[in-house]
């Protein structure tokens, strides 16, 4: 456990919106979360970072970002990975990219999400999935990988939670 664990929530926002790149109105980012690179994060309003989460910026491999929109439910343990390595050499070495999280998307629990994935406006990532390439936008997917499993039926278009 950190220190900014301990803290009342207005100083844990008030730390946020100091050391994120951007962070909107209404975000709720729930004890026991870790982000590594900050500076390279991007949080949009009205968003909801549930418990345990850790986002991984890139910063060896190159200047990549996570961008997440307005709107976004983000369940308990979920994983943005923004670098990883080119496992095709032999020296392994560090590769990355941009995660984008559009507005309106639901992730479900102890998902996970490499980097250079765009998951698109609306659509829906089932708890436990790893996502490896870019969703489409209002779509359900599950899995390892994560496929698409249908389209996203939308019966009204309130946005909050």
């Amino acid at each position: 456990m950190g220190v900014i664990d301990l803290c009342p929530p207005i100083i844990r926002f008030l730390f946020f919106k100091a050391v994120f790149k951007k962070l909107g109105k209404d975000v709720l980012i729930d004890y026991s979360c870790y982000f590594r690179y900050p500076s390279k994060i991007s949080i949009g309003n009205n968003v909801a970072i549930n418990r345990g989460c850790k986002f991984f910026g890139s910063r060896l491999a190159g200047n990549y970002t996570i961008k997440i929109g307005n709107n976004v439910a983000i369940g308990p343990e979920v994983t943005l990975l923004g670098a990883g390595h080119d496992y095709t050499r032999l020296s392994l070495p560090d590769s990355g990219g941009n995660i984008i999280i559009k507005d309106n998307v639901w992730i479900g629990a102890c998902c996970t999400i490499i980097h250079g994935v765009t998951v698109g406006e609306g659509s829906v990532i089932a708890a436990g999935s790893l996502v490896t390439k870019n969703i489409p936008p209002y779509v359900i997917v599950a899995g390892i990988p994560a496929k698409i499993i249908k389209k996203r039926e939308i019966k009204d278009n309130t946005t909050s939670f």
